[in-house]
Parts: C-alpha cells; sequence; structure tokens
C-alpha cells in the first residue's frame, strides 16, 4: 500500500511495520524465538516508532501486536537487559548509581516499549494480545487505550518473583485502572491472570478465540475509530488523560477546556465538516488532523 507520509518510517530489526489500511499501523514485536522479549536496543526503536507516528499525519491509529502464536512479549530479555555500565563484575547493580537510576537510565524516557511512561500521545494505541503477556509485556497492555486478547492468554506482573518491581508505569496505572486492593493482590503475588479475568477487572475490552483472530479485531475496531474525526478522537483522549492524572475532576475538566487543543479545536476544518456533513446529511470527509 503506497502512502504519502512527511517523513519514511524509520528503519527498523526488532519490529515489523505494516500498514494493512489507510491510516492504521500495525506494529509488531518480531522475537518470536525469545516470546518477544524486549532487549535495550528494540526499546529505543519503539521510542522511534511512536515519535514517529505521533507526529505523521497520515497515520490516525496504531496497533501493537507480537510475532508467532506464543506470546504479546514476556518483557525484558534479561540476557541483554542490562549495559556493562550498568552491571559491575560480580553481576550486580554499579555502586557508584542509585540502583532505580542505573536502571531507568537504560531506557527510553517513554519507558518500556517507548509507551509505559508516554503520557502526552493523543492517537490511539490498540493492543492485540496474543498470547503471554508478562511484566513488561502487561506493562505495555497497561499503557494501551484498548486490548483485544487471545482467550489463552495469560497476563502477570510476576517482577516480585525475581526480586524486582514492575517501575515503568505498571504499578500506577494498574491500582487507577482496577483499585487499590486488587492491585496489591495482582502486584505482591505475581500470579498469572486469564484474559477472562482481565475483562473482568476491565483491564481487556473484547476477548477472540484464537491468536489468529487479535489482529483482524484490532483492524475492525481501528477501522471504526478512522471513520470519525481524528481532531475530535485527539481531543477526546486529552479529557480521558487529563481525567486519569488529575486530583480531581473539576481540574481534569479545567484543564481539558483550557488546554492548547481546546483553544484550536473549534477552528479546524474538520469541526467545520462535521457540521456541514450533517446539516447536509451526508458522510462527513475527515482531513488529517494539524492538532
Amino acid at each position: 500500500m503506497s502512502i504519502n507520509f512527511n517523513v519514511p518510517p524509520p528503519e527498523t530489526k526488532y519490529c515489523v511495520l505494516t500498514f494493512p489500511s489507510p491510516r492504521i499501523l500495525l506494529i509488531t514485536i518480531n522475537r518470536p524465538k525469545l516470546l518477544n522479549a524486549l532487549n535495550l536496543p528494540a526499546h529505543f526503536e519503539l521510542d522511534g516508532i511512536f515519535n514517529w507516528y505521533d507526529k505523521e499525519p497520515e497515520l490516525w491509529v496504531a496497533i501493537i501486536t507480537g510475532a508467532g502464536n506464543k506470546a504479546f512479549c514476556v518483557g525484558q530479555d534479561l540476557k541483554s537487559g542490562f549495559t556493562s555500565t550498568t552491571l559491575n563484575e560480580k553481576g550486580s547493580l554499579s555502586s557508584n548509581d542509585d540502583d532505580n537510576e542505573s536502571i531507568l537510565k537504560n531506557f527510553p524516557k517513554s519507558g518500556f516499549a517507548g509507551i509505559s511512561r508516554r503520557v502526552d500521545s493523543l492517537k490511539p494505541v490498540i493492543a492485540a494480545v496474543n498470547g503471554l503477556a508478562i511484566g513488561g509485556g502487561m506493562e505495555i497492555i497497561l499503557a494501551c487505550d484498548i486490548v483485544v486478547a487471545a482467550k489463552n492468554s495469560v497476563f502477570s506482573l510476576p517482577e516480585v518473583k525475581r526480586g524486582i518491581v514492575a517501575a515503568n508505569g505498571g504499578l500506577t496505572r494498574l491500582v487507577r485502572f482496577i483499585g487499590y486492593q486488587r492491585a496489591c493482590e495482582l502486584a505482591f503475588t505475581g500470579r498469572n491472570i486469564s484474559a477472562e479475568e482481565c475483562k473482568e477487572l476491565g483491564l481487556v475490552n473484547k476477548i477472540v478465540p484464537t491468536y489468529k483472530d487479535v489482529v483482524p479485531a484490532a483492524l475492525k475496531i481501528a477501522s471504526e475509530i478512522i471513520e470519525n474525526s481524528p481532531d475530535a478522537i485527539k481531543y477526546s483522549k486529552q479529557g480521558i488523560l487529563y481525567s486519569l492524572e488529575s486530583p480531581s475532576l473539576t481540574e481534569a475538566e479545567r484543564k481539558h477546556l483550557t488546554s492548547d487543543i481546546a483553544k484550536k479545536f473549534y477552528n479546524q476544518d474538520n469541526y467545520k465538516e462535521g457540521i456541514l456533513s450533517f446539516k447536509e446529511k451526508r458522510k462527513p470527509k475527515w482531513k488529517n488532523s494539524k492538532l
């Protein structure tokens, strides 16, 4: 499919980028032999991919999935997960640095897979979970806007079983999404969670029969999204994020209604097109967002 991008897609080694239909980006983590575990270069590659996606006006929705039939992503590739500057000859974190700081310096500012700390992205990201979503893999899905999962998918934050912590945004999101006591149980036990339980907890939107069905189901949702104004989608997501991040609903609403996007939104072509197409009783013709 030929798409006239403003900037060409970034070159990739650990992910495959495809465009299953206009305006939709499909990101496939392509390390199936390692259950799609991510090494450090892969985090920065995904950071670059999401940076490009956020800035590319031709793309309105992204889907992220894993290659193969076993795993979405099982987290950090621990065999190649740290640089020589982080570990000393005994295999411990360098005593010259604060432990947490040493680890976090190895990740992009946007966090695990370039998304777990990405709090200002206003384009939708859908997770198509085709198997195991463990550790950092679950942190990815917690950072996505919509989650589709195969029935046999397994989720967990098992970091405590290895003496570490889900410190790339997973814990902070989890408690806001499912509540304090339930978050504590999952974080303290590190137990596996089924797709059905995740759906009951509100962490999964849709369950499909097999791994083969997750991307088509995600594409169906993405296709429904791109029928709508990309400006309205961005402005809507901003309001949802403000509500998630702000201490009060009043403060969230104030930020939403006075944001830079709010000041521009009603002067955009897409706003005018939405009103005009309604009056003329026709399907709207949306343009790429300039917000």
